[in-house]
């Protein structure tokens, strides 16, 4: 009899055994540690002083946090990145530019401090730009200059209708925002 009786309470520790590794191996896998980005560019933003912005993706539809291929040549060679700057500031987002040599970066700086809260990113070529319609990064008030743009390799951060095009011009970023 007893040996029936441990046929019969296997099922229930066997279940109970397998339930219990279930919740040890999903626990390093929480909420809090739920990944936006690929390791590498998480790993490159603490690096910079920022981390991921972890309430990014509540927005239904939005692009990732990241894109690969912003420069030319192969995509790998350059990703774009938003971040939270984790010390305080009145600019408190990063837009990271990681680049596998310095000069895909056009001589432009590998990073942009803003002021908005963050988009979806994407890369686009895009045609006829006005850069008169662009402001330069580091000091909004002043335009890009009255020169139109044939094409180019652009870096847009966009949700729900309202864009945000980066552009690198002679060493200095530009950026255009549009509903």
């Amino acid at each position: 009899m007893q040996g029936q009786s441990r046929c019969r309470n296997f099922p229930a520790a066997f279940w109970a055994s397998a339930l219990t590794l279930a919740l040890t191996v999903a626990a390093p896998f929480s909420v809090a540690d739920t990944v936006v980005m690929p390791r590498e560019l998480v790993d490159f933003a603490r690096s910079e002083g920022c981390a991921p912005i972890d309430e990014f993706y509540e927005r239904p539809g939005i692009n990732p946090a990241y894109v690969y291929g912003f420069a030319s040549g192969d995509a790998q060679n350059s990703a774009a990145l938003w971040c939270r700057k984790l010390e305080k500031s009145d600019e408190p987002y990063l837009l990271l530019l990681k680049v596998a040599r310095e000069e895909l970066l056009g001589g432009c700086p590998p990073r942009i401090e803003y002021w908005n809260y963050p988009k979806g990113l994407s890369v686009q070529t895009m045609t006829s730009l006005n850069l008169s319609e662009f402001r330069v990064a580091v000091d909004p008030k002043h335009h890009g200059p009255r020169i139109v743009v044939p094409t180019a390799k652009v870096i847009v951060s966009e949700y729900d209708g309202l864009e945000e095009v980066f552009l690198c011009y002679r060493g200095a970023w530009l950026i255009r925002m549009r509903e």
